[in-house]
């Protein structure tokens, strides 16, 4: 099934949405659970600090923590309404929890002699005896609303209860103590154990958890139908030049190379939009060009064809006698259309880079010398001269024997055919490091500069009735730069110092 890539990106977009807003909202959720214990927590360890500060005043050398453990009610104040009136037996104030204040420099806080306390009602008992303290009047709070009183008590340095709550008997899954040291001339006299919970439980904070939960899927519902209507519009929004290319696109493969993609936007849709338009320019010249080669084909093919007919439906008529002159006439014309033939399939081979080169180590300057001793005598038949300047030792290059002779063949062909007499062919082979330079320049006339550039298109010619009274077909110089192309190099044209034109090829030697 095909599904489009509108559909595929939306979908993304909003099932990524969803996903991220739901991770986040349930990470905070969770978040919240136990930051905010940890954040109680360390409050109260702060407040217990203080506490265990405060409460070394009323350890004795002598007596130890007996003072708090006869008199409960001392604890039980310190964690009272700071605005709460003290008992009317208490003989001075009892310092409060958050209120306490160390006595004055050189002082230490008057200890109640040991026989002004009443002993307790089971006797004496040590540190760690004794049953637990009953549980508080307000024990029946909910766990997690528990104040600090019902969950701290004072241990000596065995850490046996003295006072406070009643320690845990078993260590709870959902708690931890925190032991905090309580120091008296940099010795630890006590200990202050509180219970502290590891996470929020508890009736209310579930009730409390319940609600945030519905909160939390009424945030995941409005945040997807959000991230909908967001996809739905960025989808849109970026995909819309796609639709404008495939239009393009359309009417590229119908032939329509005149449509105009215009500027869609300034990203990779913009520079993919000017690629499609410079690919539609590019067919449209090739097109062009294609239907001007085949014009210029037909053209090159109408005329010695035109020539023949006459010649032969003459002799049929008996209007002309098959002689000898009309004979070679019309070898002429056959001999013409075979090189136009020969140059056009060789020209499609170049192009279509399926000519198969055999490329082996040869030396040019053997090349060179076999090509100018084929031409030899129709160059001294024409009143021309022609020379080689090379080296004086062999020069070798890898690159295709027949396809490298042919080279030199249209070159030649080309200066003989357009060079007036007394005229000179020079050829010269230079070498340099890495590369080798052929050059073949003839002598008058030369070709405007402005021909230059195109002498190497297809059929082109400076000038079409002299060119075919010479039998160029006008592919000679084409053919030239395919093989040169084929072989890595380059090839241009320029005036020529002996008054013709130049063109000089440069070669890879290796």
């Amino acid at each position: 099934m095909r599904i489009p890539i509108v559909t595929k990106l939306f979908i993304s977009l909003f099932v990524t949405s969803v996903l991220l807003v739901t991770g986040m909202a349930f990470l905070v959720s969770h978040s919240f659970k136990t930051g905010f214990q940890n954040y109680l927590n360390q409050q109260e360890e702060k407040q217990v600090v203080e506490l265990a500060s405060d409460i070394a005043e009323y350890y004795s050398n002598e007596y130890g923590w007996r003072i708090l453990r006869d008199r409960p009610e001392i604890w039980e104040e310190m964690f009272a309404d700071p605005n709460r009136p003290l008992p009317p037996h208490q003989q001075a104030p009892i310092p409060e929890f958050g209120r306490f204040e160390p006595p004055p420099q050189g002082h230490q806080r008057p200890i109640p002699e040991f026989g002004r306390f009443e002993p307790s009602p089971q006797g004496p008992q040590r540190p760690g005896q004794g049953p637990f303290p009953p549980p508080q009047g307000d024990s029946g709070m909910p766990e997690e609303l528990s104040p600090l009183s019902h969950r701290i008590y004072l241990a000596d340095e065995q850490r046996n209860w003295i006072v406070g709550a009643a320690p845990q008997l078993q260590k709870k899954a959902t708690s931890e103590l925190l032991n905090v040291p309580i120091k008296v001339n940099s010795k630890t006299v006590g200990w202050l154990v509180l219970e502290q919970k590891s996470l929020l439980s508890g009736p209310l904070v579930a009730q409390f958890y319940e609600q945030q939960q519905s909160n939390l899927f009424w945030i995941i519902g409005l945040a997807g139908l959000a991230s909908l209507i967001v996809a739905l519009f960025l989808v849109r929004y970026f995909l819309a030049p796609l639709k404008r290319l495939k239009q393009g696109a359309n009417a590229l493969s119908e032939g329509d190379y005149d449509f105009s993609f215009g500027s869609l936007s300034n990203d990779e849709f913009g520079e993919l939009s000017d690629s499609f338009q410079s690919l539609s320019r590019s067919l449209k010249k090739q097109k062009e060009s294609r239907e001007q080669w085949l014009v210029d084909i037909s053209h090159e093919l109408r005329t010695p064809i035109a020539v023949l007919r006459s010649e032969l439906e003459a002799i049929q008529d008996g209007i002309r006698k098959p002689e000898e002159q009309r004979i070679n006439s019309m070898h002429h014309q056959v001999m013409g259309l075979r090189r136009l033939v020969d140059d056009l399939y060789l020209l499609s081979k170049t192009d279509s880079g399926v000519y198969q080169m055999d490329v082996q180590q040869l030396d040019i300057s053997v090349l060179t010398q076999r090509v100018i001793h084929q031409f030899e005598s129709r160059v001294i038949e024409k009143g021309l001269g022609i020379e080689l300047i090379k080296p004086d030792h062999a020069v070798f290059i890898k690159g295709d024997e027949k396809t490298l002779e042919q080279l030199y063949v249209n070159l030649l062909e080309n200066s003989l055919r357009y060079t007036d007499a007394p005229g000179q062919i020079l050829i010269s082979i230079i070498e340099l490091e890495n590369n080798l330079i052929l050059r073949v320049e003839d002598s008058s006339p030369s070709v405007s500069e402005k021909h230059l550039p195109n002498l190497f298109r297809r059929l082109y010619r400076v000038d079409k009735s002299r060119s075919r009274q010479y039998g160029g077909s006008g592919l000679g110089l084409s053919i030239c730069r395919n093989i040169v192309i084929m072989h890595g190099g380059n090839i241009l044209a320029r005036p020529s110092a002996l008054g013709g034109l130049m063109i000089e090829i440069r070669l890879i030697r290796e």
